[in-house]
């Protein structure tokens, strides 16, 4: 009996030093470390998708899989979901905390919402608008992300994700002549109607360095990656938009667009 359990320790123990793997409820064990918990693992050549689901890895280079057996990243679990009981117990800092999130490979990873999301210009310079439908002309943004890809010598921003999106657009004209309408909106690139707009009246004629202010929020539904849009301004008499404004009150910037993805 002695020899027969000596035997027994020295195969593992060759096996182990030999192929420095350890299979448990299996004798086919395809990594450092393989568990196969159902035991249904063949006895030779590498276990199926199916199979491979109810076994646990650990490769030499420390990758922990869950349903796999050929983990690629530090906890690689091939399907199922993610439970950790007392998480409720440790409550986020909203602004500062980051956001998870996982890609296109399933893989987590961390983004600030606040800013990702975000779309943010002024416009460039003071821009007179005739009677006609012009572009206006916004400055390198103060923020942007991935989604958005504008374009400062043209007006034309591109989306570079379908999806919904907030879009408030705010300007202030001034050298209006009583009765100046001004039409604010946002149109398709190549050009087509209006996708949002608005408008403002003013009854009085307005200064060179204070002028009628308004603003316009609509949601655009935007169908594919690559879809461009333009911002314009379209007065019914010859006036001036301006970028920032300057009074009694103090001076500061007037005329700009927000986007954010919702």
């Amino acid at each position: 009996m002695k020899k027969q359990l000596f035997s027994v320790i020295s195969v593992m123990t060759f096996s182990m030093i030999s192929f420095a793997q350890v299979g448990i409820n299996t004798n086919n064990p395809q990594s450092t470390l393989h568990i196969d918990g159902s035991k249904d693992n063949p006895s030779s050549g590498v276990p199926t998708a199916t199979q491979q689901l109810n076994d646990v890895a650990i490769t030499s280079a420390g990758n922990l899989g869950v349903g796999t057996i050929a983990p690629t990243e530090k906890l690689d679990i091939a399907t199922g979901n993610v439970r950790i009981r007392t998480i409720n117990s440790n409550i986020g800092v909203g602004g500062t905390d980051r956001a998870v999130v996982a890609d296109a490979n399933g893989i987590l990873k961390t983004i600030n919402f606040n800013s990702y999301s975000l779309f943010h210009a002024r416009l460039a310079a003071n821009q007179a608008a005739t009677i006609s439908i012009i572009t206006l002309l916004f400055a390198t943004p103060l923020s942007t992300s991935p989604y958005y890809s504008y374009n400062t010598t043209t007006g034309v921003l591109t989306f570079n994700q379908a999806g919904n999106y907030l879009v408030t657009l705010q300007a202030s004209f001034a050298n209006a002549p009583v009765d100046t309408q001004l039409v604010i909106g946002i149109r398709p690139v190549p050009d087509a109607d209006y996708l949002g707009r608005g408008s403002h009246y003013n009854a009085v004629a307005t200064s060179t360095t204070i002028g009628e202010l308004m603003n316009y929020s609509t949601l655009l539904i935007i169908p594919t990656a690559g879809y461009q849009v333009r911002f314009t301004a379209a007065p019914n008499q010859n006036c001036t938009v301006l970028a920032t404004e300057s009074g009694s009150t103090g001076s500061g910037n007037v005329t700009n667009v927000t986007i954010q993805k919702i």
